[in-house]
C-alpha cells in the first residue's frame, strides 16, 4: 500500500472570510477506500475541490506519488485542473443539479464521454469508436436506463444522468477517484453497483475517497473514516473496528483530537 496523496496543513477562507478547511492534512493511500464523514457543510466539497485543483487555497501542500513514475512526488498545487486530471486524479462530484456539471443535456451519452478527451486538443475529427465502446459499457454495467447511447442525456432520469456521470470518471481507470455523495438519490440496487465499481477501483490499486452521507455505508465499504467538522479534521479511525457512535460523537465535536 503506498502513499499517493499527501495533503498537509491545508488553509482556505471563502469569500466571507470564514475558514472553510482549517489546517487539514491526511494520506489517502492506494488500494484502500478512505471515507469522509461530517455534517453537510464542513468542508468535504472544499477538500476534494483543493485536490482537484479548483479550490483557492491560502496555506498548506498537495503532493501526489504518480505510479506511472516510480512514484515520483509531483506538487499538485503548481498543476492546473487539467493537468491534475491527466495524472489520474479524478473528481466525481454528484450536485444538486446533475446537469449542470460536468454533462451536457443536449449532447447524447457518446459525445458526452468525449467531453473529457476534449481537452486534449486531439484533431478535430475525433474518434467516437473508444467513447461509444465506453458508453455501452457505461450503460450495461450500470444498467442505465436509455433507448441507447446516442440518446440526449437531459432525456435520461436523474438517477440514470447520475450513473453515467459517477461511470465516465470511473471509466478513465483513474488512480485517485474521488467520489462525493455518488448514489445521491439513487434506489439501493443502483447505489450497490456504485459501491461495486468503487471497491473495484480499490482492486485496481487506486486510491478512492468516497463522501458519503450514510453512516452504515461509510462504516461497511471504507478502511479508514475521516471524520471532518467545520473544516478541521476531528477523527481519523479504522473502518474495520469504528462505531456508528465514535463517528457520531467526532462529527459535532469541535476539538481536535490528537491523531
Amino acid at each position: 500500500v503506498e502513499d499517493r496523496i499527501v495533503v498537509n496543513h491545508l488553509s482556505s477562507v471563502n469569500h466571507e472570510g470564514v475558514k472553510v478547511l482549517d489546517d487539514v492534512s491526511f494520506t489517502a493511500k492506494s488500494g484502500e477506500i478512505l471515507g469522509i464523514a461530517g455534517i453537510a457543510g464542513s468542508g468535504q466539497k472544499e477538500l476534494l475541490e483543493a485536490i482537484a485543483g479548483l479550490q483557492k487555497l491560502n496555506d498548506g501542500e498537495i503532493f501526489y506519488f504518480d505510479p506511472s513514475k516510480n512514484n515520483e512526488k509531483v506538487d499538485l498545487r503548481s498543476k492546473t485542473p487539467v493537468q491534475i486530471r491527466e495524472l489520474g486524479v479524478r473528481l466525481s462530484f454528484v450536485p444538486e443539479d446533475r446537469l449542470g456539471m460536468g454533462l451536457v443535456g443536449n449532447m447524447d451519452i457518446i459525445d458526452n464521454m468525449m467531453l473529457r478527451s476534449y481537452q486534449k486538443g486531439k484533431s478535430f475529427f475525433l474518434n467516437r469508436t473508444e467513447p461509444s465502446t465506453l458508453a455501452d459499457e457505461i450503460i450495461k454495467s450500470l444498467k442505465v436506463v436509455t433507448p441507447g447511447a446516442t440518446t440526449p442525456v437531459r432525456r435520461l432520469s436523474g438517477g440514470n444522468v447520475q450513473k453515467v456521470l459517477v461511470g465516465r470518471e470511473i471509466a478513465s481507470s483513474p488512480t485517485v477517484l474521488m467520489a462525493a455523495y455518488p448514489v445521491r438519490g439513487l434506489d439501493i440496487n443502483s447505489s450497490y453497483m456504485i459501491y461495486n465499481l468503487l471497491n473495484a477501483q480499490k482492486e485496481n490499486g487506486a486510491a478512492v475517497i468516497f463522501v458519503g452521507e450514510d453512516l452504515d455505508v461509510l462504516l461497511e465499504l471504507c478502511d479508514r473514516i475521516m471524520v471532518i467538522n467545520a473544516g478541521r479534521i476531528t477523527g481519523i479511525l479504522d473502518g474495520r473496528t469504528a462505531k456508528k457512535e465514535e463517528v457520531g460523537v467526532l462529527m459535532t465535536k469541535s476539538e481536535v483530537s490528537a491523531q
